[in-house]
């Protein structure tokens, strides 16, 4: 059994490079990305970037690219989509979604806390639920308010697991369970502080919506996993309590009761 702080370090996408099998997370992204409550996000984060005037486009944590590639299809003519993650497994991934298409996209391997840009490059950068990923916060923001040409657009999403909320029958443990993994994470309310991190940095025009994003119950199973293992061998939760739970929660779903999400906030800024 590993300790929390390695199980916490492998929720990061990076640590899909250490993977024996990628499979499952690509997986399991995919399908995230896939329900209606993402994709409403997706569409809002394209209309506060206002791509029809954008020349140059990072996206930051690109992921599997697929929406480094819907925003090469959204730019004028002699544009041009960056995706950067610090994963080679998904830029590898993004790449090869890409063979084969015409659209003006690159990827590349590098960290969001040193981007691989001179100042000035893009006028428009998207970043999707990547600051609960990295340790220092607000130097993410700071690069990308450094990477962006004034006047440029940044548009950013994360989620709040403090605002995760879950059906069951049993509060106690269901309320252990879930400020376990919020409390856990790199930073698990980075949500709430998207938009201070965004005035901090130098951005004006910062403006905060929030989303309820309702999650898939075989997303949420397979994210859980290892939260769960790890709650038994900190001795916050018996295996028997565990065990208990997760039959209750599986009876629900069978009877088409099961219920769960949290709130993300989508937050646009521009630079002076």
């Amino acid at each position: 059994m590993q300790s929390q702080q390695s199980w916490v370090d492998l929720r990061s996408f990076a640590a899909v490079d250490d993977a024996d099998d990628p499979a499952p997370l690509i997986r399991a992204l995919d399908v995230g990305k896939a329900s209606p409550s993402m994709r409403k996000v997706g569409v809002a984060m394209t209309e506060g970037l206002r791509l029809a005037q954008a020349r140059a486009v990072l996206d930051l944590g690109c992921g599997l690219g697929d929406d480094t590639l819907a925003m090469a299809a959204e730019i004028p003519d002699g544009g041009q989509v960056t995706g950067v993650d610090v994963s080679r497994t998904m830029v590898a991934e993004a790449t090869a979604r890409a063979l084969g298409m015409s659209a003006p996209v690159s990827f590349s391997v590098g960290s969001a806390l040193a981007i691989p840009f001179p100042d000035r490059t893009f006028d428009r950068c998207r970043a999707q639920s990547l600051l609960q990923h990295v340790p220092d916060p607000p130097a993410v923001v700071n690069e990308i308010y450094r990477v962006l040409q004034p006047g440029g657009r940044a548009a950013a999403f994360e989620f709040d697991l403090g605002t995760s909320v879950l059906d069951h029958p049993d509060r106690s443990t269901t309320r252990t369970i879930l400020d376990y993994v919020t409390d856990a994470a790199l930073d698990g309310w980075i949500g709430r502080q998207l938009p201070r991190l965004y005035r901090e940095a130098g951005f004006s025009d910062v403006s905060a919506v929030p989303y309820p994003v309702s999650s898939d119950y075989d997303l949420f199973m397979f994210t859980m996993r290892r939260p769960l293992a790890q709650l038994v061998h900190d001795r916050v939760l018996t295996a028997r309590d565990v065990v208990h739970w997760l039959r209750e929660f599986e009876e629900l779903h069978r009877a088409g009761h099961y219920l769960g999400g949290s709130v993300g906030y989508l937050v646009t800024a521009t630079k002076d």
